[in-house]
């Protein structure tokens, strides 16, 4: 309890989470704390809700879900819409992160978010440490297989932290806060202790055997080897994702990515949304064709009229809606109007010209329009099968193995879009402008964005920083809230801009 305490104290990383917004259950903040934390039963279902608030940071409206894929040129809005309109508005502008800013909470509530499910895991692990065990009454001792998902819940916490923001601290359950403030280190070092603890999560469930319950995340009926997956998933997303420039990708460790990405997931991971405590904005109202559309950038390197290539080479303050001819059949049918897989054809776009019609498309997204539809219950996924097998095909290209890159490609370009196959003798290079055609560079990356599109918060954006294709000026990495800056007596800073600091060059 002192550690938990003690980080309130000293940089209030979760404040305004003691009224326990987000779920309805009892308050574990309140001094009744010391009875739960007393109690191996209730302790362990407090080590249940930890995902619930990483979650929360990957789907729900009070976070730059919608701001990053717009930032990305994945999705496209001019409503404010959390920051969307600020972070995709051209010229790009820096981030406002003064405390008062009207969507401070794209940032703010995610920082909280993290280090409440941080901090909470954070205690429990001292408890397993000064020897709490969790037995069953049938004998079942669950002790390392909570451990296991304590480390978990770390990794990705602190994973996140690290692609989100350019620095921040590091507290675990070895942290002797008394002796000071835990100093501030940069988003590197961050990520390299998330991998840490990811990797303590995997050999934790390669020396045990244990079942998750089902009710730490709906719908999941995970055993340790499921666990360990889907922590060789995050991992490879993690590491591949930190890049905030082309150099920083061309220079990352391939092969360990490589190690993860085949040790990830065999079927997506998802969740089953009841519509009340387990929901997501992102596939819910991302699939809102009022509130947001695709953004061309993302579909039109299919087109096969000159349209797209005309838009382009429009002044950006001149573009406007058009309609895509292709034979990607994720994008659409027969004619340029006739639903795709992934895609329709929505008319006529109701943004507001004055904002810029550059913002315009007449297509979006429609793979979760049923689950929009049904009032945010059924099941989404928030990392899939495929984006896994795309970031390891990225990681044979680098390696010099086209062959075995091309036939990652095929496993959803070839069923799902009902394009030729992609084979390995234009292999390109990572600078090759996205398309479904070209060089198998070009493929790779036209295929991961159309493959992940609305299935996961921020992916558009770590691939496109990292492979330099980002709108210059668009931020490649938050500071921490002015808010958390103000408390901790910090001056606050921010990235993003032309020509600023943190911000993606032209190239």
């Amino acid at each position: 309890m002192k550690t938990f305490m003690l980080v309130i104290l000293i940089i209030s990383i979760i404040l305004g989470l003691s009224c326990n917004p987000d779920l309805d259950v009892p308050n574990w903040n309140e001094p009744d704390r010391e009875r739960v934390f007393s109690d191996p039963m209730l302790t362990e279902a407090y080590l249940g809700g930890t995902f619930y608030y990483f979650w929360m940071t990957q789907v729900d409206w009070y976070s730059p879900v919608f701001g990053l894929s717009c930032l990305a040129d994945e999705f496209t809005c001019s409503w404010g819409s959390m920051g969307s309109l600020h972070l995709s508005s051209e010229p790009r502008k820096a981030w406002d992160n003064s405390p008062t800013y009207g969507y401070r909470n794209a940032t703010l509530r995610p920082w909280q978010r993290l280090y409440h499910a941080i901090t909470s895991v954070n205690d429990i692990l001292n408890l397993i440490d000064n020897g709490m065990t969790f037995i069953e009454e049938d004998g079942m001792d669950n002790t390392e297989r909570n451990k296991a998902f304590a480390r978990f819940i770390q990794g990705i916490s602190y994973g996140f932290l690290g692609l989100l923001f350019d620095q921040t601290v590091i507290v675990d359950e070895n942290t002797d806060l008394e002796s000071g403030t835990p100093p501030m280190i940069p988003y590197s070092q961050i990520i390299d202790f998330a991998i840490e603890k990811l990797i303590q999560c995997i050999d934790l469930c390669h020396t045990n055997t244990f079942d998750i319950p089902e009710r730490w995340w709906p719908g999941n009926q995970f055993n340790q080897d499921d666990l360990a997956a889907l922590a060789h998933a995050y991992a490879a997303r993690i590491l591949a994702g930190e890049s905030r420039l082309p150099e920083d990708r061309d220079t990352a460790d391939w092969t360990k990515i490589k190690h993860h990405a085949q040790r990830g997931l065999t079927e997506d991971f998802s969740i089953q949304c009841d519509g009340s405590t387990w929901y997501s904005f992102l596939h819910g109202l991302g699939s809102n064709e009022g509130f947001f559309r695709t953004d061309y950038k993302l579909i039109g390197p299919a087109d096969t009229s000159g349209n797209f290539i005309a838009w382009l080479a429009t002044p950006v303050l001149e573009r406007n809606e058009f309609d895509i001819h292709t034979n990607d059949r994720r994008i659409t049918g027969e004619n340029p109007t006739a639903i795709g897989l992934y895609f329709d054809h929505y008319g006529r776009c109701p943004y507001r010209s004055n904002r810029g019609t550059y913002h315009f498309s007449r297509y979006h997204c429609c793979r979760f329009l049923e689950y929009y539809q049904a009032d945010y219950v059924g099941w989404v996924p928030i990392m899939t099968v495929a984006e896994i097998n795309l970031l390891r095909a990225e990681a044979e290209l680098r390696l010099g193995n086209p062959q075995t890159a091309a036939d990652l490609i095929n496993l959803t370009r070839v069923p799902n879009g009902g394009l030729p196959p992609a084979t390995p003798e234009n292999i390109g290079h990572p600078g090759d402008p996205r398309g479904p055609r070209g060089s198998l560079w070009a493929m790779l990356k036209y295929e991961k964005g159309i493959e992940t599109c609305q299935a996961q918060m921020g992916v558009a954006w770590f691939d496109r920083r990292g492979w330099g294709t980002l709108v210059p000026g668009s931020i490649l990495h938050f500071p921490i809230p002015g808010s958390e800056l103000e408390l901790m007596g910090l001056p606050i800073y921010t990235f993003g801009g032309v020509g600023g600091e943190g911000a993606a060059p032209g190239y």
